[in-house]
């Protein structure tokens, strides 16, 4: 998940090339195709086969994606659905299970929790596991739904939420669509000042303990720091995407994805701070089944482990 926008890549094609570097190629079936129809030589579309989906799948010809940013409609069209494929419209199911990861345990990422020692728990390693063992829970880990139909998934809500409990984010990573909003609600009894970084504005906005919402606006698809103004130890990542069957797992490892449309699917975990690792399984979706697939990733600790332990992607963006 590594990546960033070199300054001669602008407009539409450069944000998707943009996102293509910043995200995993394991969970990057719909950008692919993005590139494809902006002209990406050697980009190839993966050969699906609708006669495996049962029920086939029905369509909406003219249906338009969810623009809840400032941006046209026909902005974040040309990024979601470049080619102007038919919105899916017929059965679905889910898939849920839990992350799991094995090998060392997490680094520790030592920093300045003083203000707030609860912190550490949250913080205080690279990333956030069970208890020791060979295989522990993994939380914050980017789940995504590849490989289906040609056809368009639409965005059904307008925003995503993210609460701030404590002494941080109620989750490390954070997964939405691009078109949506993110609204930062602050539960605590403290004034945060969330933002994403890279951004294009200057404005601090304020969250107030128990107050509306933060109103926040990825511009591209791609990678984003969701931090603090105040709290140099908060630092956490999010992903605009080009489709919307993604999630991220939880304390516990738990993951739930619905909405994914019948038929033959691949289900794809990364973490952004376990380097490469990547894992996915191929599950065929059956109409209103849950249907339990567990993915496993492994960590090794880097040869130069005295370094700074690799935070992920970090766009340069100006």
């Amino acid at each position: 998940m590594r990546g960033a926008l070199a300054p001669r890549e602008r407009g539409d094609r450069g944000a998707l090339v943009y996102a293509a570097r910043a995200l995993k190629p394991a969970i990057l079936c719909s950008l692919v195709l993005a590139l494809a129809a902006a002209g990406c030589d050697g980009c190839s579309k993966p050969q699906v086969h609708l006669e495996d989906a049962a029920p086939v799948a029905t369509t909406i010809p003219d249906a338009a994606p969810l623009s809840a940013i400032p941006l046209p409609v026909a902005s974040v069209a040309k990024m979601v659905n470049p080619q102007g494929l038919p919105a899916y419209a017929g059965p679905t199911g889910s898939v849920e299970g839990t992350i799991t990861v094995t090998g060392d345990p997490a680094p520790a990422t030592p920093a300045d929790f003083r203000r707030c020692p609860g912190a550490a728990n949250i913080y205080g390693h690279a990333f956030r596991e069970g208890p020791a063992g060979t295989k522990r829970w993994l939380a914050d880990a980017v789940v995504a739904i590849t490989g289906y139909g040609n056809f368009f998934v639409p965005e059904k809500d307008e925003a995503k939420e993210v609460t701030i409990e404590g002494c941080g984010f109620a989750t490390r990573t954070v997964t939405m669509t691009f078109g949506q909003r993110l609204e930062v609600k602050n539960l605590t009894k403290e004034f945060w000042a969330p933002k994403l970084e890279p951004t294009d504005s200057s404005v601090m906005m304020m969250a107030t303990p128990g107050g509306d919402a933060v109103k926040l606006y990825p511009k591209k698809p791609g990678h984003y720091l969701l931090v603090d103004h105040d709290r140099k130890y908060v630092s956490d990542d999010l992903y605009a995407f080009l489709h919307p069957l993604h999630t991220s797992s939880k304390v516990g490892g738990t993951y739930r994805i619905d909405g994914i449309p019948v038929g033959k699917v691949t289900v794809n975990t990364s973490h952004p701070k376990i380097g490469d690792a990547e894992a996915s399984k191929e599950v065929v979706i059956t109409e209103d089944v849950v249907l339990r697939v567990d993915l496993e990733l492994v960590y090794k600790t880097p040869p130069d482990a005295g370094a700074p332990v690799d935070a992920g992607p970090q766009p340069r963006l100006h």
